[in-house]
């Protein structure tokens, strides 16, 4: 099988969907045979480029000139990829002209959420992703919530979609005892300025995960269970939210540090995962979200919402929150954070509920349905 996939993802940083197409790549090429072969097309240079795991090649071809990624997808992809059997977007978007097999991987329908996306929005982004599900021969999602949400909301037939669950890298997991203590030290010293221990946020900061709700909860947390911990959010401020403002509003001005930079390596967060004391991931909807499990792999025990696919993320082994409001949202840390046998417990679930989200999985079963629309 020639498997192409539009990568043009892979030419900017690694994180969400990006990061996705990453270690599907890399997990596919483990599970096809030096037969088949993985071209990822791109516009420019993929760097760090992704290197075959496996039997089956990888290989970058360039697609030049550069324009808007949908004008490159429609007008320069079709062409350039003929000479494969199936395409795959990892990316909500496929080409819509062309009559080669495609599948399509949409992560999330975030725009049917009330006031999450703006009118251009819906007319741009949301319809692309509308038509792309239309076209594709078949479309994997990566929880029953986000099923729900492109059958009704793209009105998509429930058999054309595929549910097939994300994984964790191996990377991902508990440092020995005998290097915690050092690591996680320098770890608070480096981006904390001193050696104190943490409750940790990590994504993008969209209006549905709430963060300015984690700040005053957190402080509210802080006071009520007097807590030595601060707050560390890691995540670019996209939303622009006025975090040193909501800082001094909620009085943890001395308690709160954002990092918005990037990482060289994905890897290189792993350090920041393994110090933390809890995980908050306190949004109204995500599609699947890759902090949740790898946090969970981690060791670190996590709250979140149990709504929308995190309920099916967690899956009983988080504490997860029915309603996540001020009082809730504080109390589950404070409940966390001062019940040692409760965090113990959900540092053990949280451990074994990771074992469960295996790229290779995620590759095996993303690769069957390949096979069965490439011989349909």
């Amino acid at each position: 099988m020639k498997l192409g996939i539009s990568a043009w993802r892979l030419s900017g940083p690694r994180f969400g969907v990006a990061r996705y197409t990453d270690y599907l790549v890399t997990a596919l090429s483990k599970q096809l045979t030096a037969q088949d072969s993985i071209v990822l097309f791109s516009p420019t240079a993929i760097d760090p480029p992704i290197q075959s795991k496996g039997n089956a090649p990888v290989v970058e071809r360039q697609v030049r000139p550069r324009l808007t990624n949908a004008l490159w997808e429609n007008l320069l992809l079709p062409k350039a990829s003929r000479d494969m059997d199936i395409v795959l977007g990892p990316s909500y978007t496929l080409p819509l002209l062309g009559r080669g097999k495609k599948v399509v991987a949409i992560h999330s329908v975030n725009e049917a959420e009330q006031g999450q996306h703006s009118l251009w929005y819906k007319l741009t982004y949301s319809l692309k992703y509308r038509l792309s599900a239309k076209v594709a021969d078949r479309v994997i999602v990566n929880s029953q919530s986000t099923k729900d949400r492109v059958v009704d909301y793209y009105g998509i037939a429930p058999e054309k979609v595929e549910v097939v669950w994300l994984g964790v890298d191996d990377s991902f997991r508990p440092y020995d005892a005998e290097i915690a203590a050092s690591n996680n030290r320098k770890t608070k010293l480096h981006y904390l300025g001193e050696d104190c221990p943490y409750v940790l946020f990590v994504g993008t900061m969209s209006a549905r995960r709430n963060v300015p709700l984690l700040m005053q909860a957190f402080g509210a947390a802080k006071k009520r269970y007097n807590l030595p911990h601060k707050l560390f959010v890691v995540g670019n401020n996209i939303e622009h939210i006025p975090l040193d403002k909501l800082a001094a509003e909620f009085d943890i001005t001395d308690s709160f540090v954002h990092f918005g930079g990037s990482f060289p390596h994905h890897g290189d967060i792993i350090p920041i995962y393994n110090g933390a004391d809890l995980f908050v991931l306190p949004s109204n909807t995500e599609g699947f979200s890759l902090t949740l499990p790898e946090a969970m792999a981690c060791g670190v025990p996590a709250i979140t919402s149990a709504n929308s696919s995190l309920g099916e993320v967690a899956n009983g082994y988080a504490h997860t929150l029915e309603d996540i409001n001020l009082e809730s949202l504080s109390e589950a840390m404070g409940q966390v954070l001062c019940d040692r046998e409760l965090h113990e417990k959900l540092k053990q679930q949280g451990l074994e509920r990771a074992k469960d989200l295996r790229w290779d999985e995620c590759a095996r079963k993303t690769l069957a349905i390949l096979q069965q629309v490439v011989s349909a």
